[in-house]
């Protein structure tokens, strides 16, 4: 399911950037001193460093869906997770990098919501819009804290979130409560 979100964002960055997929690598590698040192073309990479449940999105809800009058299915909500990437861009030239990593953070800004002919795998089939969030204060890490843990050194980067439905939860056969009408009358 994860791939399904990487194979996504790849899909939106070379077709909405557009990366020219020829000259600039999409990768989604630990960018540490070991890993740069192995690029040798222009590289977009999305690090994958944080999966958590979205608090506020959170919804205890239960959806009931009638088969016939006397059964029918009943499903949770689904439960919502923040997929949280940093995104950098790694050229030879500083200006290089920058104008790639700028022209990713235009796209993202565009797409708030992830356009559906992007979507790839499990991801087509999902229940609610997948939303992005890009270079949000509350949602970005220390860039101190980031680059002292992969060890490499400081760069410019964008932190992304992006929210993910998933349904763990098989739906539960329910029995329908049923109910009659009685009508009383009074003989004399």
């Amino acid at each position: 399911m994860i791939q399904d979100v990487d194979a996504t964002l790849k899909e939106l960055l070379v077709r909405m950037v557009p990366l020219d997929a020829a000259a600039i690598d999409v990768r989604f590698e630990v960018p540490n001193k070991e890993w740069s040192a192995t690029v040798t073309r222009p590289t977009v990479n999305l690090f994958l460093y944080d999966v958590r449940e979205n608090l506020e999105l959170r919804s205890n809800e239960r959806f009931l869906t009638r088969r016939n009058d006397r059964s029918g299915s009943e499903a949770r909500a689904p439960v919502r997770m923040d997929f949280c990437y940093m995104i950098t861009a790694w050229t030879t030239d500083v200006a290089d990098e920058h104008q790639l990593l700028g022209r990713v953070l235009t796209t993202l800004l565009r797409f708030p919501v992830l356009p559906a002919d992007v979507l790839k795998g499990t991801l087509t089939a999902q229940p609610l819009p997948l939303r992005g969030w890009i270079a949000q204060p509350e949602r970005t890490p220390s860039p101190w804290d980031f680059w002292g843990n992969v060890e490499h050194r400081m760069k410019a980067s964008l932190n992304f979130v992006l929210t993910v439905a998933l349904q763990p939860f098989a739906d539960g056969d329910v029995e329908l409560a049923t109910s009659s009408t009685v009508k009383v009358r009074q003989i004399n």
